[in-house]
């Protein structure tokens, strides 16, 4: 009696956690240790929960799905155990045996192979680092059954095993494009709906005086947090690609000859166009990319006419810009704008529609752009490159003598200062503009003479209205 009665309380004391599952021919004794360790589990105490974690996996493997949901966390503490202890053997044992886990878990509780698949290969890469194809094959397979909604870090080790196939002379240059592109999309996708959470909360607690719950408060930490975690990796998978992706390789690849033979194929020209327009920074902090290729043009034309997005028309951009056709560049960039919802690259878009008023000389409109890049994208200092660079285009058109005229580069250096002090990154090309314009500032005894003198709030007047400090 007094045994039913313990054997029910431990039932009741899981919460519900157990369900009518098979409990071996020894049932007592499997709900014993699976109470036993499913508590020490719960405090994250791996090493001791593993006694009993262990006489469930071998005896009733099929009587709680916490066995597989705890069970790699416990074996992989085991396996630094053995690490730590330098017991080849052991390691031997439990790394084959956490590989067991996630087999055994498909068979017992199927339902989410897609996710114990990314587990996996997780683990995989982690522990067997010679089955490079069998790690990026279960990351492929996790992909193909979950979608793209993954986790940062899968995204991280998705390429990396990539770029070691690469290296040990299994994949092509070509199938590392395919699965940076595969990565990248599957990135945007995350991205882009982790921008528009945190638009939208920061829009509602910025714009319209209303303050945030706790649960939007919670919820806007939680995606900033997600979004640098996607931010990194992007910009890790960019680091290895770098001296992969040059402009020669992909010209071998983007040709006439693939163009001809997927001139239809939208997921092709799409991913074709990305990989051609793809921006890096060089050393002096401006921008390159590989859309001077010939093929670039062919390629952007077709992809706008099977499809009107943002980046089909962000390439027609990029070829009207190219042959100095600014007021089509102005359209095209204007349409990919519109159909953009991700604020970063929409910030990026504004930054390429003031670069184009620039070029036409529209001076107030390029500022409006470049603000409302700098609106979208708070943390980047190139929008405040490109306000510098504005306001001293703005020499000779502003005021009515010398000291008036030559204002403009203290309102331009302001803004290269502001660059520098929240995005690092932009330092070099920042510091480069303001040795320029400061040997463009009016002249001090010239100044003195229309009644300036050093420390004078000075508000530039016409369609600049910035206050700056005079200073020689």
């Amino acid at each position: 009696m007094k045994t039913t009665l313990y054997a029910l309380a431990l039932i009741l004391g899981l919460g519900g956690v157990l369900k009518a599952q098979d409990y071996g021919e020894d049932s007592v004794k499997c709900r014993e240790n699976l109470y036993i360790y499913y508590e020490l589990a719960k405090k994250k105490q791996w090493l001791e929960a593993y006694p009993g974690w262990e006489y469930v996996y071998n005896n009733c493997p099929a009587s709680s799905k916490n066995n597989f949901i705890y069970g790699p966390y416990i074996v992989n503490a085991k396996i630094d155990e053995a690490e730590k202890a330098k017991d080849a053997a052991a390691e031997k044992k439990y790394k084959n045996m956490l590989m067991e886990v996630y087999d055994k878990r498909n068979q017992y509780f199927p339902g989410k192979e897609g996710y114990v698949a990314a587990r996996k290969a997780l683990d995989m890469l982690r522990n067997f680092p010679d089955s490079t194809k069998a790690t990026y094959d279960l990351f492929k397979l996790a992909l193909e059954l979950d979608g793209p909604e993954q986790s940062a870090a899968f995204y991280n080790y998705y390429f990396v095993t990539a770029a070691r196939l690469f290296n040990d002379k299994i994949f092509t240059v070509e199938d590392v494009f395919n699965s940076y592109n595969v990565v990248m999309e599957g990135i945007e996708v995350n991205t882009n709906a982790l921008n528009i959470t945190i638009a939208d909360l920061v829009e509602k607690r910025d714009s319209n005086g209303v303050a945030l719950d706790q649960k939007e408060e919670r919820e806007l930490a939680k995606a900033d947090r997600e979004l640098d975690r996607y931010v990194k990796v992007e910009s890790n998978i960019e680091k290895i690609l770098g001296p992969i992706a040059t402009c020669d390789k992909l010209n071998l690849i983007y040709n006439e000859e693939s163009f001809a033979a997927n001139s239809g194929d939208t997921l092709w020209l799409k991913r074709a166009a990305k990989m051609l327009q793809k921006e890096r920074k060089n050393d002096e902090g401006d921008y390159e990319d590989c859309t001077d290729a010939p093929i670039f043009f062919k390629i952007s034309d077709a992809l706008y006419k099977l499809q009107p997005s943002a980046p089909s028309a962000r390439g027609m951009f990029v070829m009207a810009y190219r042959n100095g056709d600014y007021d089509v560049a102005t359209k095209y960039i204007k349409e990919a704008i519109g159909f953009e919802v991700d604020p970063i690259k929409r910030s990026n878009d504004y930054i390429k529609l003031s670069s184009v008023y620039l070029k036409r000389g529209l001076l107030s409109s390029a500022k409006g752009a470049a603000i409302q890049a700098a609106n979208l994208n708070k943390s980047s200092g190139d929008p405040y490159i490109l306000l510098g660079t504005i306001y001293a285009a703005a020499d000779g058109k502003c005021g009515s003598n010398v000291f008036e005229k030559k204002a403009v580069y203290w309102a331009a250096i302001d803004k290269l200062q502001y660059a520098k002090s929240i995005d690092a990154s932009v330092s070099g090309k920042a510091n480069k503009l303001i040795n320029i314009y400061k040997q463009q500032l009016p002249d001090k005894g010239v100044s003195f003479q229309l009644g300036h003198t050093s420390g004078e709030k000075y508000t530039i007047g016409c369609w600049i209205n910035e206050t700056v400090t005079v200073s020689f």
